[in-house]
């Protein structure tokens, strides 16, 4: 996979993203955050500002870092240009950095460097996915159909290691956290339309995706609502 093509994929498509890619269950992050009020976070890799805006909701001070411009764009408030190597903050600046379905794109043991250096002693690194629960036949099919049958990439978000984030960090925390969205087959199709395999594909594989999803609603859901499972996967990790 052309991870670079992916990851600068979804600019284009930056206010359909905003709308139909789901929040985060406020239980999650009430679990990530440790109960705590009024911490300044950095949400790194931030896209549309979905997360951004939901702990903000939740009393925090919130910077976005985020390098597409399309997608900084829908974010407002302090939204800053900068990437996973490249945070826009001092040293020691932050109690937490969050990275919302955007740490599978970091590079690895560089990011985790300077995910370091901005948080202070004890603060927190928290990436963060919500995962479709595949444990559901259609579902398993339905993601089959949103990845081009590809099947995960090589860092596969439920499955991280204690010790993933590198020596900074103390072992990793993992709590996972069950939860559902209501979908039309419109709704589905729009979601489909905010994935980055579907927006780097010609016209020709776009409407084969489309076709897929009708099928699949039609063969297997077959109402005109649908409840779409999740799993939210959130890790926490110290820094030493």
């Amino acid at each position: 996979m052309d991870f670079a093509a992916h990851a600068s994929s979804f600019g284009p498509a930056a206010t359909l993203y905003d709308r139909i890619r789901p929040r985060y269950p406020r239980p999650a992050l009430q679990w990530a955050l440790d109960g705590d009020t009024t911490l300044d976070v950095v949400d790194l890799g931030a896209g549309t500002g979905i997360l951004t805006r939901q702990l903000i909701e939740l009393g925090h001070r919130v910077v976005a870092v985020e390098p597409d411009p399309k997608m900084r764009a829908q974010i407002g408030g302090d939204a800053r240009e900068g990437n996973a190597t490249a945070i826009p903050l001092g040293d020691a600046s932050a109690d937490v950095v969050t990275a919302g379905q955007a740490y599978h794109w970091f590079p690895g043991e560089p990011a985790h460097t300077e995910i370091a250096r901005v948080l202070r002693p004890g603060g927190r690194f928290i990436p963060i996915w919500n995962v479709r629960d595949e444990s559901v036949p259609w579902v398993a099919e339905l993601t089959a159909v949103f990845d081009g049958h590809r099947g995960r990439d090589a860092l596969d978000e439920r499955h991280l290691p204690a010790d993933q984030f590198g020596p900074r960090f103390g072992p990793a925390e993992l709590r996972t956290f069950p939860w559902s969205a209501t979908h039309t087959v419109e709704s589905l199709l729009d979601l489909i339309r905010s994935r980055s395999y579907y927006l780097v594909s010609d016209e020709a594989t776009r409407t084969q995706l489309e076709r897929h999803v009708r099928d699949l609603v039609a063969r297997s859901v077959q109402t005109e609502e649908l409840e779409l499972p999740y799993l939210t996967y959130v890790y926490r990790a110290t820094k030493l």
